[in-house]
């Protein structure tokens, strides 16, 4: 079984001990990833990559009780088959993990980022509309052995107490792509 594990950002700052008239900091960013496959995220009505999956602007209004779901965005998850990525014959699940942990009365959610709207958590379901709970499996999705396969996800709002608040609503969410 393949693991493509994508990890969180790591910043290094380096700064020189010689005290001349401009000195600072340089911020590197960069990625290690344990798999093989190559994964983007796609706008799966334009087929273009995205850098985030954007949720709108939502009313709080529409939040009128708990389990409430608004604000849904499709994105999918496009694996190419190729040197060292064999997927003939296998499928690929994802497990998706909130940055900010778990949310809601079930902690099947996905908890947003520190000083966001209170009572609104994400929820992430897989193509068949099917909610897949924080930390957890997505269902088997079919992998080309040849073609890039774009295995379909939606990102939705879910309020977790009445009334939500207005505010900023952000999220990171890590993933983790097994090929079996």
């Amino acid at each position: 079984m393949k693991k493509t594990l994508i990890a969180l950002g790591l910043t290094l700052g380096a700064t020189t001990g010689i005290a001349y008239a401009n000195q600072g900091t340089i911020n590197f960013h960069g990625q290690v990833t344990a798999g093989t496959c190559s994964i983007e995220i796609i706008d799966p009505v334009t087929g273009l990559p995205l850098s985030r999956v954007f949720m709108g602007n939502v009313p709080a209004s529409k939040f009128t009780a708990i389990g409430i779901e608004f604000g849904s965005r499709a994105f999918s998850m496009r694996v190419t088959p190729g040197t060292n990525c064999d997927t003939t014959g296998k499928t690929g699940v994802v497990t998706f993990t909130g940055a900010y942990g778990a949310a809601g009365a079930g902690s099947d959610l996905h908890a947003l980022e520190p000083g966001s709207t209170t009572g609104l958590a994400l929820a992430i379901k897989d193509r068949n509309n099917n909610l897949i709970a924080n930390g957890d499996d997505s269902i088997d999705y079919d992998l080309d052995e040849t073609d890039p396969t774009d295995m379909l996800f939606s990102a939705h709002y879910r309020s977790i107490a009445a009334p939500v608040a207005p505010g900023p609503a952000n999220t990171d969410v890590a993933y983790v792509f097994t090929l079996k």
